[in-house]
């Protein structure tokens, strides 16, 4: 399995790291095609790729933030499936999986360039599904809430911090794991979602219905 390696972080027993900058058209075709030199075909694009930056007013955002947020997370995105579905459609078919965000349907102050660029990231996704469903593609997109990552306690100081921001503000009483983000990615990529494409699962413990 291959994945795009951030410096210094280690691989699991399996996996191989291409070096990339996702907003750069000729490294991101380059690495696609790695992949498939290393493996022989690809069936399976997860792009996962979030750019972070600090909160701010629309009026107060830098123009560089934005567009940061806007080639990361979107640009990104579609650069990859641009280069993938091709390779996908000549092995039978695959599977497009953009990770997008509750706040892609709802949004935070300070967080217009974030949320912007995962709203859009959902309409790619339904664009996807249908230009390519008789390539035999699927693409789906996956939106995750408050989840007890790294990145959330290393803004707020620790996972006790993170629960009483967040846990608040959610009907099941608790924030989610990436273990559970990790299933439901699972099931979208598999046969059991064979039906599934163009739609979006928000996974937020039910922070939208409120």
């Amino acid at each position: 399995m291959a994945l795009l390696d951030r410096p210094g972080v280690p691989l699991p027993a399996g996996f191989f790291g291409v070096e990339c900058n996702l907003t750069d058209a000729a490294q991101t075709r380059a690495a696609v095609a790695r992949v498939v030199q290393e493996l022989g075909a690809l069936h399976i694009l997860v792009n996962n790729a979030a750019a972070d930056t600090p909160k701010r007013p629309v009026a107060e955002l830098p123009l560089e933030e934005w567009q940061r947020h806007l080639d990361v997370n979107l640009t990104g995105a579609f650069l990859m499936a641009k280069w993938a579905i091709p390779h996908m459609k000549a092995a039978g078919g695959g599977v497009v999986l953009n990770i997008a965000s509750q706040l892609g349907h709802v949004t935070t102050p300070g967080n217009a360039p974030y949320s912007a660029s995962k709203a859009a990231l959902h309409s790619l996704t339904r664009s996807i599904a249908v230009d390519h469903a008789a390539d035999g593609v699927r693409a789906v997109s996956l939106s995750p809430g408050a989840m007890m990552t790294r990145r959330l306690t290393t803004r707020l100081g620790s996972p006790e911090a993170v629960n009483r921001e967040f846990v608040p503000r959610h009907p099941l009483g608790r924030i989610g794991t990436a273990e559970e983000a990790a299933a439901a990615a699972l099931f979208l990529v598999s046969d059991a979602a064979s039906f599934v494409t163009g739609a979006d699962l928000l996974m937020d413990g039910g922070y939208c219905a409120v």
